[in-house]
C-alpha cells in the first residue's frame, strides 16, 4: 500500500474520512516523526488552510481514484484489530472491546451532527433507540459536560462510560 495512503489511514483515528491538523500534530508527535510533515501536508492537501485535509481532496492531490482509496481503506480497517481510538478517554467499561468500538463509533458519528446543546436530548433518544436494537431493550444512556460521578446497577457486561471532546456519555444496561 502507498505509504502516503497508509499514514492518512492511520491519522484519521475516527474513521471519518477526513483528517485535522491537530489529529496530524497528535500522529507526528505520537510517531517521533519531522514536525515539518504537518506543515508539508497541508500544504498538499489543504492550500485553502481550512484545516482539515479531506479524503477526496488527498485522492485528487495524489492522483488517486477516490472508490479504489475507499475500497483499500476498507480492507485497511478490517485487518486492524478493533481499537478505540485516541479521542476516547475510558473512565468505566464492563463489556467487550468490539462492543464499546460499536458504541464509540456510533457516539462519534452521531455527535458529529450536535450543532447546538439543543440536540442532546435527541441525541440521548437516538443512542437508546441504536443499542435497544442491536443489544436488546432496557438501555439507559447519559451525556454530561464534563466529569461526573455515577453508582449504578446494571446486567454483567454491559456498562461503558467514556469522555470524548470535552462530553462523557455513560451507557448502561438494566433488567426490564
Amino acid at each position: 500500500m502507498d505509504p502516503f495512503i497508509e499514514v492518512f489511514f492511520h491519522v484519521d483515528s475516527d474513521r471519518c474520512g477526513n483528517i485535522t491538523v491537530k489529529n496530524l500534530e497528535t500522529y507526528v508527535l505520537k510517531n517521533n516523526l519531522d514536525k515539518s510533515m504537518v506543515t508539508k501536508w497541508c500544504g498538499l492537501f489543504d492550500p485553502e488552510n481550512t484545516g482539515k485535509i479531506t479524503l477526496e481532496k488527498f485522492c485528487d492531490v495524489l492522483g488517486l481514484k477516490a472508490a479504489d482509496v475507499i475500497k483499500k481503506r476498507e480492507e485497511f480497517y478490517q485487518n486492524q484489530v478493533p481499537r478505540l481510538g485516541d479521542d476516547i478517554h475510558v473512565i468505566f467499561q464492563n463489556m467487550s472491546l468490539e462492543q464499546q468500538v460499536l458504541i464509540t463509533d456510533e457516539v462519534r458519528l452521531r455527535a458529529s451532527r450536535i450543532t447546538s446543546d439543543d440536540q442532546i436530548q435527541q441525541f440521548t433518544v437516538d443512542m437508546k433507540q441504536f443499542l435497544d436494537e442491536l443489544f436488546g431493550p432496557s438501555w439507559q444512556v447519559l451525556v454530561v459536560d464534563g466529569n461526573f460521578w455515577l453508582t449504578h446497577t446494571y446486567i454483567p457486561n454491559s456498562s461503558f462510560q467514556f469522555n470524548m471532546q470535552d462530553r462523557s456519555f455513560a451507557f448502561w444496561k438494566i433488567t426490564e
